[in-house]
Protein backbone atom coordinates (compact mmCIF):
# COMPACT_ATOMS: atom_id res chain seq x y z
CA UNK A 1 0.00 0.00 0.00
CA UNK A 2 1.01 3.60 -0.56
CA UNK A 3 1.98 6.09 2.53
CA UNK A 4 -1.27 7.85 3.27
CA UNK A 5 -0.57 11.96 2.59
CA UNK A 6 -2.27 12.81 6.32
CA UNK A 7 -2.67 10.79 9.43
CA UNK A 8 -5.84 12.28 11.00
CA UNK A 9 -5.82 11.45 14.64
CA UNK A 10 -9.01 12.03 17.06
CA UNK A 11 -9.09 11.50 20.13
CA UNK A 12 -12.10 10.39 21.89
CA UNK A 13 -13.50 10.54 25.50
CA UNK A 14 -17.65 10.15 25.86
CA UNK A 15 -18.43 12.26 22.85
CA UNK A 16 -21.28 10.10 21.79
CA UNK A 17 -23.71 12.89 21.21
CA UNK A 18 -20.92 14.89 18.75
CA UNK A 19 -18.23 12.27 17.59
CA UNK A 20 -20.41 11.24 14.17
CA UNK A 21 -20.13 14.65 12.93
CA UNK A 22 -16.68 14.91 13.84
CA UNK A 23 -16.54 11.60 11.42
CA UNK A 24 -18.59 12.44 8.78
CA UNK A 25 -16.10 16.02 8.56
CA UNK A 26 -13.44 13.86 8.33
CA UNK A 27 -14.57 11.10 5.97
CA UNK A 28 -15.97 13.13 3.43
CA UNK A 29 -12.54 15.05 2.88
CA UNK A 30 -11.80 15.65 -0.86
CA UNK A 31 -8.43 14.36 -0.12
CA UNK A 32 -9.55 10.50 -0.22
CA UNK A 33 -5.61 9.75 0.54
CA UNK A 34 -5.62 9.91 4.06
CA UNK A 35 -5.50 7.22 7.21
CA UNK A 36 -8.47 8.13 10.14
CA UNK A 37 -6.74 7.19 13.99
CA UNK A 38 -9.48 7.31 16.18
CA UNK A 39 -8.38 6.68 19.94
CA UNK A 40 -10.89 5.90 22.22
CA UNK A 41 -9.33 7.17 25.54
CA UNK A 42 -11.45 5.16 28.05
CA UNK A 43 -15.13 6.19 27.34
CA UNK A 44 -18.14 5.30 29.17
CA UNK A 45 -20.31 6.33 27.45
CA UNK A 46 -21.73 4.76 23.64
CA UNK A 47 -18.38 6.45 21.84
CA UNK A 48 -16.19 3.61 21.31
CA UNK A 49 -19.49 1.09 19.64
CA UNK A 50 -19.86 4.77 17.15
CA UNK A 51 -15.87 4.41 16.08
CA UNK A 52 -16.64 0.64 15.96
CA UNK A 53 -19.54 1.46 13.08
CA UNK A 54 -17.07 3.46 10.99
CA UNK A 55 -14.63 1.56 11.25
CA UNK A 56 -16.14 -1.17 9.77
CA UNK A 57 -17.85 1.22 6.72
CA UNK A 58 -14.54 2.77 6.18
CA UNK A 59 -11.21 0.81 5.53
CA UNK A 60 -9.19 4.05 6.27
CA UNK A 61 -10.42 3.90 10.07
CA UNK A 62 -8.34 2.43 12.64
CA UNK A 63 -9.90 2.54 16.20
CA UNK A 64 -7.16 2.17 19.13
CA UNK A 65 -8.98 1.36 22.88
CA UNK A 66 -7.37 1.76 25.75
CA UNK A 67 -7.47 3.25 29.23
CA UNK A 68 -8.37 6.97 29.99
CA UNK A 69 -5.49 8.51 30.43
CA UNK A 70 -5.98 12.30 29.19
CA UNK A 71 -5.32 13.73 25.22
CA UNK A 72 -2.27 14.08 25.25
CA UNK A 73 -1.16 10.78 25.95
CA UNK A 74 -4.21 9.63 23.53
CA UNK A 75 -2.59 11.67 20.64
CA UNK A 76 0.81 10.14 21.48
CA UNK A 77 -0.43 6.78 20.84
CA UNK A 78 -1.92 8.13 17.68
CA UNK A 79 1.07 9.80 16.47
CA UNK A 80 3.37 6.27 17.20
CA UNK A 81 0.65 4.28 15.27
CA UNK A 82 0.47 7.27 12.27
CA UNK A 83 2.02 6.09 8.80
CA UNK A 84 0.99 9.47 6.90
CA UNK A 85 3.45 12.09 5.02
CA UNK A 86 2.09 14.62 7.54
CA UNK A 87 -0.26 13.96 10.47
CA UNK A 88 -3.25 16.40 11.50
CA UNK A 89 -5.18 16.20 14.37
CA UNK A 90 -9.46 16.76 15.01
CA UNK A 91 -11.29 16.74 18.45
CA UNK A 92 -14.01 14.74 18.50
CA UNK A 93 -16.66 17.42 19.16
CA UNK A 94 -15.23 19.68 16.76
CA UNK A 95 -15.66 19.05 12.49
CA UNK A 96 -13.65 20.66 9.68
CA UNK A 97 -14.31 21.82 6.29
CA UNK A 98 -14.46 19.39 3.21
CA UNK A 99 -11.33 20.33 1.36
CA UNK A 100 -8.98 21.36 4.36
CA UNK A 101 -6.49 18.65 4.27
CA UNK A 102 -6.68 18.50 0.75
CA UNK A 103 -5.66 22.60 0.26
CA UNK A 104 -3.54 22.36 3.27
CA UNK A 105 -1.59 19.11 2.23
CA UNK A 106 -0.97 20.66 -1.25
CA UNK A 107 0.05 24.04 -0.04
CA UNK A 108 2.42 21.89 2.24
CA UNK A 109 4.27 20.22 -0.21
CA UNK A 110 4.82 22.74 -2.58
CA UNK A 111 6.60 25.22 0.27
CA UNK A 112 8.15 22.10 1.76
CA UNK A 113 6.62 22.59 5.21
CA UNK A 114 7.78 21.44 8.30
CA UNK A 115 3.94 22.43 9.30
CA UNK A 116 1.34 24.19 7.50
CA UNK A 117 -1.89 25.75 9.48
CA UNK A 118 -5.36 27.36 8.73
CA UNK A 119 -7.30 29.80 10.52
CA UNK A 120 -10.45 28.53 12.72
CA UNK A 121 -13.93 29.78 13.40
CA UNK A 122 -15.37 29.20 17.33
CA UNK A 123 -19.07 28.05 17.63
CA UNK A 124 -21.46 27.53 20.64
CA UNK A 125 -22.39 24.27 21.42
CA UNK A 126 -25.77 24.53 19.25
CA UNK A 127 -23.36 25.50 15.98
CA UNK A 128 -24.36 29.67 16.04
CA UNK A 129 -21.07 31.69 15.55
CA UNK A 130 -19.31 33.67 18.18
CA UNK A 131 -17.47 36.01 15.94
CA UNK A 132 -14.61 34.91 16.99
CA UNK A 133 -11.92 33.31 14.53
CA UNK A 134 -8.48 32.40 15.50
CA UNK A 135 -5.65 35.27 15.29
CA UNK A 136 -3.77 33.34 13.39
CA UNK A 137 -5.25 35.13 10.33
CA UNK A 138 -5.40 38.77 12.68
CA UNK A 139 -1.41 38.10 13.03
CA UNK A 140 -0.03 36.29 10.66
CA UNK A 141 -2.36 36.40 7.67
CA UNK A 142 -2.04 40.01 6.88
CA UNK A 143 1.40 39.49 6.62
CA UNK A 144 1.47 36.10 4.70
CA UNK A 145 -1.54 36.58 2.85
CA UNK A 146 0.26 34.27 -0.14
CA UNK A 147 0.44 30.16 1.00
CA UNK A 148 3.96 30.25 -0.78
CA UNK A 149 5.12 33.03 2.02
CA UNK A 150 7.49 30.40 4.21
CA UNK A 151 9.14 31.83 7.74
CA UNK A 152 9.86 30.60 10.97
CA UNK A 153 9.41 31.73 14.29
CA UNK A 154 11.82 34.81 14.42
CA UNK A 155 10.33 35.68 11.12
CA UNK A 156 7.25 36.11 13.65
CA UNK A 157 8.88 37.06 17.12
CA UNK A 158 6.83 39.92 17.64
CA UNK A 159 3.57 38.59 17.29
CA UNK A 160 4.01 34.76 18.43
CA UNK A 161 3.13 34.70 21.87
CA UNK A 162 0.03 36.25 21.13
CA UNK A 163 -1.14 33.13 18.85
CA UNK A 164 -3.96 30.63 19.89
CA UNK A 165 -2.28 27.45 20.58
CA UNK A 166 -4.07 25.06 18.87
CA UNK A 167 -2.35 22.32 17.36
CA UNK A 168 -5.91 20.94 15.81
CA UNK A 169 -5.54 23.99 13.00
CA UNK A 170 -1.85 22.35 11.60
CA UNK A 171 -0.61 19.17 9.76
CA UNK A 172 2.82 18.94 10.51
CA UNK A 173 5.35 16.53 8.46
CA UNK A 174 5.44 13.05 9.90
CA UNK A 175 9.69 13.17 9.88
CA UNK A 176 9.89 16.40 11.56
CA UNK A 177 8.07 15.34 14.49
CA UNK A 178 9.94 12.02 14.40
CA UNK A 179 13.43 14.07 14.14
CA UNK A 180 12.67 16.06 17.10
CA UNK A 181 11.11 13.96 19.22
CA UNK A 182 7.89 15.95 19.73
CA UNK A 183 5.46 14.75 21.78
CA UNK A 184 2.31 15.73 23.82
CA UNK A 185 3.02 16.59 27.35
CA UNK A 186 1.36 14.29 30.01
CA UNK A 187 -0.35 17.21 31.77
CA UNK A 188 -3.94 16.77 31.16
CA UNK A 189 -4.52 20.75 30.80
CA UNK A 190 -2.83 22.73 28.68
CA UNK A 191 -1.01 20.16 26.70
CA UNK A 192 -1.78 22.27 23.83
CA UNK A 193 0.94 24.72 25.36
CA UNK A 194 3.76 22.52 25.19
CA UNK A 195 3.41 20.97 21.81
CA UNK A 196 2.90 24.48 20.05
CA UNK A 197 5.52 25.95 21.51
CA UNK A 198 8.07 23.17 20.37
CA UNK A 199 6.83 22.45 17.02
CA UNK A 200 6.84 26.50 16.26
CA UNK A 201 10.31 26.95 17.68
CA UNK A 202 11.83 23.72 15.86
CA UNK A 203 10.02 24.01 12.34
CA UNK A 204 13.00 25.58 9.55
CA UNK A 205 9.39 25.95 7.06
CA UNK A 206 6.25 27.24 8.53
CA UNK A 207 3.40 28.48 6.01
CA UNK A 208 -0.30 29.44 6.25
CA UNK A 209 -3.48 29.18 4.38
CA UNK A 210 -5.57 32.00 6.08
CA UNK A 211 -8.71 30.54 5.54
CA UNK A 212 -10.89 29.35 8.47
CA UNK A 213 -11.39 25.66 7.58
CA UNK A 214 -11.02 24.17 10.94
CA UNK A 215 -14.67 24.64 13.41
CA UNK A 216 -13.78 24.82 17.42
CA UNK A 217 -16.77 23.93 19.66
CA UNK A 218 -16.43 25.86 23.00
CA UNK A 219 -18.63 25.23 26.05
CA UNK A 220 -20.05 22.05 25.34
CA UNK A 221 -21.69 20.29 27.70
CA UNK A 222 -19.93 17.61 29.68
CA UNK A 223 -17.21 19.17 29.07
CA UNK A 224 -14.87 18.04 31.94
CA UNK A 225 -11.83 20.20 32.73
CA UNK A 226 -12.67 22.21 35.70
CA UNK A 227 -11.32 26.16 35.39
CA UNK A 228 -9.44 25.62 38.76
CA UNK A 229 -7.88 22.90 37.48
CA UNK A 230 -6.63 24.19 34.10
CA UNK A 231 -5.28 27.39 36.10
CA UNK A 232 -3.05 25.27 38.06
CA UNK A 233 -2.01 23.10 35.27
CA UNK A 234 -0.50 26.46 33.83
CA UNK A 235 2.10 26.56 36.00
CA UNK A 236 3.20 23.28 35.15
CA UNK A 237 3.11 23.89 31.17
CA UNK A 238 5.07 27.16 31.58
CA UNK A 239 7.08 25.09 33.70
CA UNK A 240 7.80 22.72 30.75
CA UNK A 241 8.31 25.05 28.48
CA UNK A 242 10.27 27.31 30.18
CA UNK A 243 12.91 24.34 30.54
CA UNK A 244 12.59 23.32 27.34
CA UNK A 245 13.37 26.94 25.66
CA UNK A 246 16.51 26.82 28.87
CA UNK A 247 17.96 23.12 27.43
CA UNK A 248 17.61 24.22 23.91
CA UNK A 249 19.69 27.62 24.46
CA UNK A 250 16.89 29.09 22.80
CA UNK A 251 17.50 32.94 21.76
CA UNK A 252 17.44 35.50 24.74
CA UNK A 253 15.23 37.51 22.57
CA UNK A 254 12.68 34.53 22.69
CA UNK A 255 12.83 33.63 26.24
CA UNK A 256 12.44 37.38 27.10
CA UNK A 257 9.45 37.42 25.36
CA UNK A 258 7.74 33.92 26.77
CA UNK A 259 8.51 36.08 30.39
CA UNK A 260 6.24 38.62 29.91
CA UNK A 261 3.69 35.69 27.78
CA UNK A 262 3.58 34.07 31.19
CA UNK A 263 3.28 37.43 33.67
CA UNK A 264 0.28 38.70 31.36
CA UNK A 265 -1.64 35.02 31.47
CA UNK A 266 -1.07 35.11 35.40
CA UNK A 267 -2.33 38.93 34.96
CA UNK A 268 -5.39 37.18 33.75
CA UNK A 269 -6.04 34.84 35.35
CA UNK A 270 -5.66 35.86 38.93
CA UNK A 271 -8.89 37.65 38.66
CA UNK A 272 -10.53 34.21 37.03
CA UNK A 273 -9.14 31.50 40.04
CA UNK A 274 -11.63 30.77 42.38
CA UNK A 275 -10.86 33.42 45.75
CA UNK A 276 -10.27 30.71 47.86
CA UNK A 277 -7.40 29.61 45.31
CA UNK A 278 -6.10 33.00 45.20
CA UNK A 279 -3.67 33.03 47.54
CA UNK A 280 -2.11 29.56 46.73
CA UNK A 281 -2.20 30.85 43.14
CA UNK A 282 -0.51 34.48 44.38
CA UNK A 283 2.59 32.21 46.19
CA UNK A 284 2.95 30.53 42.88
CA UNK A 285 3.52 33.38 40.75
CA UNK A 286 5.84 34.78 43.63
CA UNK A 287 7.83 31.81 43.52
CA UNK A 288 8.16 32.35 39.45
CA UNK A 289 8.28 36.44 39.50
CA UNK A 290 11.23 36.04 42.20
CA UNK A 291 13.14 33.86 39.78
CA UNK A 292 12.39 36.18 36.78
CA UNK A 293 14.64 38.87 35.27
CA UNK A 294 12.39 41.48 34.68
CA UNK A 295 14.83 45.05 34.81
CA UNK A 296 16.26 44.50 31.47
CA UNK A 297 13.42 43.03 29.50
CA UNK A 298 12.36 45.05 27.02
CA UNK A 299 9.48 42.76 25.69
CA UNK A 300 7.48 43.85 29.46
CA UNK A 301 4.92 45.79 28.49
CA UNK A 302 3.27 48.55 31.10
CA UNK A 303 0.40 46.80 32.72
CA UNK A 304 2.40 43.69 32.92
CA UNK A 305 5.51 45.44 34.57
CA UNK A 306 2.97 46.97 37.45
CA UNK A 307 1.47 43.66 37.82
CA UNK A 308 4.94 42.04 38.18
CA UNK A 309 6.56 44.60 40.75
CA UNK A 310 3.49 44.26 42.60
CA UNK A 311 3.23 40.47 43.30
CA UNK A 312 7.15 40.39 43.81
CA UNK A 313 7.56 43.72 46.31
CA UNK A 314 4.00 43.02 48.59
CA UNK A 315 2.32 40.86 50.95
CA UNK A 316 -0.62 38.48 49.77
CA UNK A 317 -3.30 40.59 52.30
CA UNK A 318 -1.93 43.90 50.79
CA UNK A 319 -1.76 42.93 47.43
CA UNK A 320 -5.09 41.22 47.51
CA UNK A 321 -6.44 44.72 47.78
CA UNK A 322 -4.81 46.18 44.59
CA UNK A 323 -7.07 46.49 41.41
CA UNK A 324 -4.16 46.17 38.15
CA UNK A 325 -6.39 48.39 36.26
CA UNK A 326 -5.67 51.53 38.42
CA UNK A 327 -1.86 50.64 38.92
CA UNK A 328 -1.40 50.57 34.86
CA UNK A 329 -2.95 53.35 34.19
CA UNK A 330 -1.48 55.23 37.13
CA UNK A 331 1.99 53.46 35.82
CA UNK A 332 1.25 55.57 32.61
CA UNK A 333 0.82 58.90 34.32
CA UNK A 334 3.50 58.86 35.84
CA UNK A 335 6.12 58.08 33.30
CA UNK A 336 4.86 61.03 31.00
CA UNK A 337 5.22 62.66 34.35
CA UNK A 338 8.68 61.48 35.08
CA UNK A 339 9.83 61.87 31.23
CA UNK A 340 8.69 65.73 31.38
CA UNK A 341 10.14 66.58 34.67
CA UNK A 342 13.50 64.97 33.00
CA UNK A 343 13.44 67.54 30.14
CA UNK A 344 16.20 70.40 30.07
CA UNK A 345 15.86 72.81 32.88
CA UNK A 346 17.21 76.82 32.63
CA UNK A 347 20.66 76.80 32.22
CA UNK A 348 21.23 73.46 30.85
CA UNK A 349 20.67 71.60 34.28
CA UNK A 350 18.67 68.41 34.28
CA UNK A 351 17.30 66.68 36.58
CA UNK A 352 18.19 63.48 38.31
CA UNK A 353 17.11 60.53 35.75
CA UNK A 354 14.37 58.80 37.77
CA UNK A 355 13.17 55.10 37.20
CA UNK A 356 9.59 54.23 37.64
CA UNK A 357 10.67 51.47 39.39
CA UNK A 358 11.46 53.63 41.80
CA UNK A 359 8.55 54.92 42.79
CA UNK A 360 6.28 52.10 42.35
Amino acid sequence: MTQPKVSVIIPVYNLEQYVRRCLDSVVRQTLKDIEIICINDGSTDNSLDILREYEKNDARIRVIDKDNEGQGLARNIGIDAAEGEFVGFVDGDDWIETGMYEKMYDAARKNDSDLHLCTVRRVDADGNELGIRCNYDRYIGGKFQDESFVFNSFDIADVLFKLERFSVNKIYKSTFLKRNNIFFSSIRCYEDNIFHFRTIFEAQRISITPKPFYTYVINREGASSSKSKELWALFDANREIKKYMGDNRLAQEMAQRFDNYRIRRYLTYYYIVDRKDRKAFFGRMKDEFQAMEAKSNPFIGRTEKVFFLLVRAMPYPLFACTHIPGYACFYAYMSLWLRSQNRALPGGRRMRNIDLRDVV
